[in-house]
C-alpha cells in the first residue's frame, strides 16, 4: 500500500511538473507575467546623466556581454572573461558606459538580469552613468516584461528606445537597430530624429564630434552575423554626409573590426564576453577592407575615448591570457575644420 501510494504522488508530481513546463513552452509570456505580478520586485537602477562627474576626460564603450545559452552548448563560454571585462572598466572609473546592446542572454528573465546586476555591482556602488541600447538579445521572450526589466534599471532612459546627449563638445547618438521589433511609423520617426540630429549637432559651434552607437553594425566581416543593409542605409550612409561625425560603433559580431570610409571610421565592437566569431581576413573573400590585422577569432575588449582639447583619442583595451590588458590599435582624431557637408 505504501509503494502504490509513494507512487500515486510522483505521479501527481510529474504530471504538474510537465504542465508547468509545456505551459512554459507554448506561453512563454505567461510565466513571467504570474511571476511578475506575484511578487514585489525590486528592480536596481544604474546612474544616469545627472551624475556624469564633470572631471572625467574619458568614457568606456562595450558591447555583448551577454552569457552564452545554456542550449548552446557547442558554443564559448567565457564567464570567467566577462568578469575581467567589466572589473576592469570599473576599476577605471570613467565618466560612463556605453553599452551596444546584448545586455543578458535573454531579455525576458528574471534570472539573466540578476546575472547582469551581479556582474555590475561594482559600477552601481561606484554610480558610474550607464547608457544602453537595445540589442536583439533584450527582445527574447516576452517584450513587455524584457522593457520591463531595461526600463526599469535604466530610468534615465524615460523609456526612449533612441536618444543622445552631449559631453565635452562631443555629440552621442544611440540608436535602435532592431527594425524587426520596429513599426513602419517608428523607423520613420527614428530616421527623421537620427537626420535632425545629426543636423542640428553638425551646426552647434560647441560640438566637435559626433559619434554614433547601434548594436547591429552596417558592416562586418563576420562568419555568423550578417551586416545589417537598414543600419547603412539608415544610420552610415547618412552618418558619412556630416563634417563632425566621427566614430560609428556597431556589436552584434562578438570581434573586434575597424572599417575607414572616407575620414569616418566604423568600429564593430563586441568583445564584451558573447562567445566569440570568426571573421573572414581573406581580402579575396570578405566583404569589407578591415584595417585591423588580426586573426580569424580576435580578442576580449572593451574602447575607451578621451577628450582632450582639439583631439578625441580612441583605444582598445585587449584582454590576454594572463589576465592583463594591453592597448592595441589606438587612434587619434582631431577636431575637423572645413565646410558644412550635411543634408536632409
Amino acid at each position: 500500500m505504501e509503494d502504490k501510494g509513494y507512487f500515486r504522488v510522483m505521479k501527481r508530481r510529474w504530471i504538474i511538473t510537465f504542465l508547468v513546463f509545456t505551459t512554459g513552452l507554448l506561453l512563454p509570456g505567461i510565466p513571467q507575467a504570474l511571476s511578475k505580478t506575484a511578487e514585489a520586485e525590486k528592480i536596481p537602477s544604474y546612474s544616469g546623466w545627472s551624475e556624469i562627474p564633470p572631471s572625467k576626460n574619458q568614457f568606456i564603450l562595450v558591447g555583448d556581454t551577454q552569457k552564452t545559452s545554456h542550449w548552446e552548448f557547442w558554443r564559448e563560454r567565457n564567464d570567467k572573461e566577462r568578469k575581467l571585462i567589466i572589473a576592469e572598466i570599473t576599476r577605471r572609473e570613467p565618466a560612463f558606459v556605453l553599452h551596444l546592446g546584448d545586455l543578458t542572454t535573454r531579455g525576458s528573465s528574471k534570472k539573466h538580469w540578476q546575472d547582469f546586476d551581479d556582474l555590475h555591482r561594482g559600477i552601481r556602488e561606484k554610480k558610474i552613468p550607464y547608457f544602453p541600447t537595445l540589442g536583439n538579445h533584450e527582445f527574447y521572450g516576452d517584450d513587455e516584461t524584457a522593457f520591463h526589466h531595461y526600463f526599469g534599471r535604466f530610468p534615465h532612459l524615460q523609456h526612449r528606445r533612441w536618444y543622445s546627449f552631449t559631453w565635452k563638445r562631443i555629440a552621442i547618438l544611440m540608436v535602435d537597430s532592431n527594425f524587426s521589433k520596429l513599426t513602419n511609423e517608428q523607423i520613420e520617426e527614428q530616421s527623421d530624429w537620427y537626420l535632425k540630429e545629426l543636423n542640428k549637432f553638425e551646426r552647434d559651434e560647441k560640438i566637435d564630434f559626433v559619434i554614433t552607437g547601434s548594436h547591429e553594425p552596417p558592416f562586418t566581416n563576420s562568419q555568423v552575423v550578417s551586416p545589417n543593409p537598414k543600419s547603412k542605409s539608415y544610420f552610415a550612409d547618412p552618418f558619412i554626409r556630416f563634417k563632425k561625425a566621427s566614430l560609428f560603433f556597431g556589436g552584434h559580431c562578438h570581434s573586434y573590426e575597424r572599417f575607414q570610409i572616407g575620414d569616418k571610421f566604423f568600429i564593430v565592437s563586441g568583445g564584451g564576453g558573447g562567445p566569440r566569431h570568426k571573421v573572414s581576413i581573406d581580402p579575396t573573400k570578405r566583404k569589407y577592407p578591415d584595417l585591423y590585422p588580426g586573426p580569424e577569432l580576435r580578442f576580449f575588449h572593451f574602447c575607451e575615448l578621451e577628450k582632450r582639447g582639439d583631439t578625441l583619442s580612441f583605444k582598445v583595451y585587449r584582454l590576454e591570457p594572463n589576465e592583463t590588458f594591453s592597448v592595441v590599435d589606438p587612434l587619434t582624431l582631431m577636431k575637423r575644420e572645413g565646410s558644412f557637408r550635411g543634408g536632409n
